[in-house]
């Protein structure tokens, strides 16, 4: 089948050292026609790969979808430790999502294109307000327009958020690297818009996005994507593509708290009137109840990540499952309070801007089939600790709480299939 050409392609092109390798920078699509494109969730516990094609500027069609474990120890809180074994890992789950789509497609061309998503506790996110006044008020906003606001931003403020993440993080300021700065949301003469361009106004107020993460981070990635053989490469923080993908977002609804539990890290996003505020991430995922497990009941990490999945099915003896429930109702104590510390964190950064925090919590992440996590949250005083207006309404967030996907597979259906459909999605909003 192609897909194993795919395969084999993929295992002669990684054969490279990889300090013998230099990582390709990051070329932006020019074209969004319906070529074969490729979306990656680099899990610590799984590869989540999307095969999708652009319908159209606002829409990606999702075909080929595949879930592949890791290998224990190749990832470690979101960051690649053994490049040889994720890059095999994402090499069989790519060639698996393609032969799912040449099921239905018939034989299809090997993507060029990759989008990928990157957390961890070291990624950072910046908000930076811009506010100007415009010359010409009557003549329309251009792209070229938008791109020397970025630039200013970059050129105004960007050294001293990198001097502020590298004394946050323990790195010197040449070790941290830009992810991405995008134009978040834009309000014009006192109106919120999603996409300025083609408007004409006066007063006008940009808030520009830019994340940042460690270079040793970043390159690893760009590291996997040439060694996989892509020639455009996009990197997206996972937290930040989840919330561009909510539909209420979108919709400028009051905003919402995005909490994404992984394998090795809990991601946070906080989004207020159509805008993404700042996004948390810290080392506490599904892999350490994992361990916890497997050192009070002396079996190994896989038995123990075994024995937790099947608690999460209610497939456990009844010891067993009073066992499992003592330790994780434990563990996320703690992980609540890591939330809550986040939270506040956030508002720090908003320096005041934002008064209450918004009502609504969406969990999602392969570490929410634990149905504890949304029982610690409801039971959390987070009246008492935080300003909320209101006691949160607390929601699993599905995929087809996103906009922009039509998931022509059918097997985007879970909270742990949010994050690998988000960043697919992020393709369609890179401009």
């Amino acid at each position: 089948m192609h897909s194993k050409k795919f395969a084999i392609l993929l295992r002669v092109m990684s054969i490279w050292p990889f300090s013998k390798t230099q990582p390709k920078e990051p070329v932006k699509p020019t074209d969004k026609a319906n070529e074969i494109i490729v979306g990656l969730d680099v899990g610590t516990r799984y590869i989540k790969t999307v095969l999708f094609q652009c319908t159209s500027n606002d829409e990606i069609k999702v075909i080929g979808y595949a879930r592949t474990a890791q290998k224990f120890g190749a990832m470690r809180d979101a960051m690649i430790v053994n490049l040889q074994n994720v890059i095999e890992a994402c090499d069989l789950s790519i060639g698996r999502a393609l032969a799912f789509a040449e099921k239905r497609y018939g034989e299809l061309d090997l993507p060029s294109k990759c989008i990928i998503g990157i957390a961890g506790e070291l990624v950072k996110g910046v908000a930076i307000v811009a506010n100007y006044e415009r010359d010409t008020p009557n003549r329309k906003i251009t792209a070229a327009e938008l791109s020397k606001v970025v630039e200013h931003v970059k050129k105004q403020s960007f050294s001293g958020a990198i001097n502020q993440i590298a004394a946050e993080v323990g790195l010197k300021p040449e070790q941290v690297e830009e992810i991405s700065t995008k134009i978040d949301t834009t309000q014009i003469d006192g109106h919120l818009i999603d996409n300025p361009l083609g408007f004409t106004g006066q007063h006008v107020a940009y808030r520009v996005y830019s994340t940042f993460a460690p270079k040793i981070h970043v390159n690893a990635l760009y590291e996997l994507a040439n060694h996989l053989g892509f020639e455009e490469i996009s990197i997206y923080v996972q937290p930040y593509a989840i919330a561009r993908a909510i539909k209420e977002k979108r919709m400028h609804n009051q905003g919402a708290i995005i909490i994404d539990v992984g394998g090795g890290t809990t991601d946070i996003a906080l989004v207020n009137h159509g805008g993404i505020l700042g996004t948390k991430m810290f080392a506490f995922g599904g892999d350490t109840i994992t361990k916890r497990i497997a050192e009070v009941m002396k079996l190994d990490i896989p038995a123990a990540e075994e024995l937790k999945i099947a608690y999460s099915e209610g497939e456990t003896a009844a010891g067993d499952t009073r066992t499992i429930k003592s330790i994780i109702n434990q563990d996320l104590q703690i992980w609540a309070e890591g939330v809550q510390i986040a939270l506040e964190e956030l508002l720090d950064d908003e320096n005041g801007d934002l008064n209450k925090l918004p009502g609504q919590i969406y969990i999602c992440g392969g570490g929410v089939a634990l149905t504890e996590v949304r029982d610690i949250l409801l039971a959390h005083p987070w009246l008492t600790v935080l300003p909320f207006e209101k006691f949160p309404n607390i929601s699993y967030l599905y995929p087809n709480n996103l906009i922009g996907i039509e998931d022509d597979t059918k097997l985007l259906i879970d909270p742990s299939d949010v994050t690998p459909a988000s960043i697919a999605r992020m393709y369609i909003d890179q401009d």
